[in-house]
């Protein structure tokens, strides 16, 4: 398998091999833009807890008693979180990029502004 990589490398000029990580960078980022913006994510995160049947009743006891009564103490986890570092620190670098081009775009779009005004 090395040795095909590497015969494959040779074959391929410098260029095309940027050209190639280029791309697969620019999909990666895409992706993970989309899952961010799209609020999967934060979706998945949120969706993680239910009530069941024992604590619905706990929590209506607890009501009728005057009890204080908070949805942590009544809500079970039913979902396993499946994500890993490298999806949490894509995310954050999704969000950090999306903030930079965001502020570029704002200030190209004020300076074209000025020279219209201008």
């Amino acid at each position: 398998m090395l040795y095909h990589i590497i015969l494959m490398v040779k074959i391929m000029d410098k260029k095309k091999i940027i050209k190639s990580v280029f791309i697969i960078f620019f999909l990666a980022f895409i992706v993970s833009y989309i899952i961010e913006r799209s609020g999967y994510y934060e979706y998945n995160l949120q969706n993680r807890m239910i009530l069941t049947n024992e604590s619905m009743k706990k929590f209506e006891k607890d009501i009728s008693d005057g009890k204080d009564v908070t949805l942590e103490n009544y809500a079970i986890p039913t979902s396993k979180d499946y994500s890993s570092s490298l999806t949490k620190k894509t995310n954050k670098l999704s969000v950090g990029v999306n903030k930079v081009l965001k502020k570029g775009i704002e200030n190209i779009f004020k300076l074209l502004g000025s020279f219209v005004k201008g």
